[in-house]
């Protein structure tokens, strides 16, 4: 019984890790068309509470950009998928090194060596792992897609005088 309490007291700590990252990237993953959803329902709030006036029309013409965007994101997410074997590999990886790591541990002597290999495969696995699950390289295209511009540019390759006055 002594072995397995070791063994669990050694794992423990990981697992609960492994869960808390689980978790925290499930509940971090808003998509962005919803993020560009949420500020599009702010801001037809914001126009009906308006005067007419010139705010509104900047207002009117924000939300059709708004929109336009909504629009190109939500296209790119009706194709987005995520590498499951990248996410596969990461896992392998990230229970190797703990497997790797705990045999090293219960066995003493030289055997400590062996963490030379295990700390860079859980490290990488785990993050690997939570990186795919999260969307990994398409979920930060999707994020590229939906930030807001930056200055816009005139044609003459001057900045808009509504950017500077901003």
């Amino acid at each position: 019984m002594g072995a397995f309490t070791q063994v669990a007291a050694t794992i423990s700590p990981i697992l609960i890790a492994l869960l808390t990252g689980f978790f925290a990237s499930r509940e971090r993953r808003q998509s962005s068309s919803e993020k560009i959803l949420n500020r599009l329902n702010a801001e037809i709030s914001t126009l009906e509470a308006l005067p007419e006036g010139s705010a509104r029309d900047s207002l009117a013409g924000q939300i059709g950009r708004t929109v336009q965007k909504y629009q190109q994101v939500s296209a790119y997410e009706d194709t987005f998928k995520r590498d499951s074997a990248s996410a596969a590999l990461g896992f392998l990886f990230g229970v190797g090194g703990i497997g790797l790591g705990t045999w090293s541990a219960s066995h003493g002597g030289l055997y400590y060596l062996w963490w030379l290999l295990a700390v860079p495969a859980i490290v990488l696995g785990i993050t690997g792992f939570f990186y795919e699950l999260a969307g990994g390289k398409q979920a930060r295209e999707a994020r590229e897609l939906s930030a807001p511009p930056g200055p816009s540019q005139e044609p003459g390759g001057g900045t808009a005088a509504s950017d500077i006055n901003a």
